[in-house]
């Protein structure tokens, strides 16, 4: 079986210390106050918190990221396909791919906000039977074999490249889901797009060891919330916690195809735009249960924290 292990991650806050969140907290609530047109403050939730607190609940979600990084080396893969979003980084609304994977040769994996850079090996071969394979499945995915300036520039993928592989040195074939400029494919089509992948996987690469990450979430009300589609009462800073722990209950129970029933509506009013990549993931693996799935609520860092690790 080639897709050997698959691995998600929540990815802003939950790749830094939470002595940073109070200064990272301001420019986001100052960003989303002037995307949607109102003031934010803290919630209730993020002023009862304290830095001992968040030390203690982000303790586990930095201990998964460690044994991440372990796994990633001894799964010996030959690549890494990375499921991430664009927040208009890489593509802006005058080109805005649904489905898209990277074909070309190495990139600078780019941090600009932490100013990190590292030149990154992507596998071209494996990416061009991506694309390949997605067509002839009935999804018309698109491809690119160059970034601007050779950079890529999307958190959603340099943070796991920078944070979790880069010590590995496995290639990394980053894929792009669009999740936060609607219209955004379904739940019920990243789902099957999974299923998609995981055919392509089984029957061209077979002969490779490929291991799948996904990056984003979990729930949050971030600047990058497609606040023009809003849709209920949260606001900046809030966390639908219990939609959270209902999806980790399911992933958690190998019941991930629970997820695909979600209407993009929903998606939107519980901050799980980014839960598209997820589910592609999820779509992929199958029944599959995790090794381990660690969630944590943390109102100071504004997102629900997801980190988990499946072995296949």
């Amino acid at each position: 079986m080639p897709i050997v292990a698959a691995f998600a991650t929540s990815h802003a806050y939950t790749f830094q210390e939470p002595e940073t969140w109070d200064k990272r907290r301001e420019r986001s609530k100052a960003n989303v106050a002037r995307k949607a047109g109102r003031p934010a403050a803290d919630t209730r939730e993020a002023q009862n918190e304290t830095l001992e607190d968040n030390r203690t609940r982000y303790a586990p979600i930095r201990d998964a990221h460690s044994k991440i990084r372990k796994k990633i080396i001894e799964a010996n893969a030959d690549a890494v396909i990375l499921i991430g979003d664009d927040q208009a980084e890489n593509f802006t609304p005058d080109n805005m791919p649904q489905l898209l994977v990277y074909t070309g040769g190495d990139y600078v994996a780019d941090d600009w906000d932490r100013k990190h850079t590292a030149t990154i090996a992507n596998h071209p071969e494996i990416a061009r039977k991506l694309v390949e394979g997605s067509l002839e499945e009935g999804f018309d995915v698109a491809w690119s074999s160059a970034f601007k300036d050779g950079k890529l520039l999307s958190h959603a993928h340099t943070e796991p490249i920078l944070y979790l592989m880069k010590e590995s040195g496995v290639p990394v074939v980053p894929l792009f889901v669009n999740a936060v400029h609607p219209p955004a494919p379904s739940a019920a089509r990243c789902y099957a797009f999974g299923q998609a992948l995981r055919r392509v996987i089984d029957r061209e690469l077979d002969d490779r060891r490929i291991v799948l990450c996904a990056s984003g979430g979990l729930s949050h009300f971030s600047p990058s919330h497609p606040w023009a589609h809003h849709v209920g009462t949260r606001y900046v800073g809030d966390i639908s916690v219990d939609f959270d722990r209902r999806i980790v209950a399911w992933m958690r129970a190998g019941e991930g195809h629970r997820l695909a029933k979600f209407t993009s509506t929903e998606l939107i009013e519980n901050g799980e735009a980014e839960l598209r990549q997820w589910i592609v993931m999820l779509g992929a693996i199958g029944a599959a249960r995790p090794e381990f799935l660690v969630y944590e609520p943390i109102y100071r860092s504004i997102m629900g924290m997801g980190v988990g690790w499946w072995s296949l």
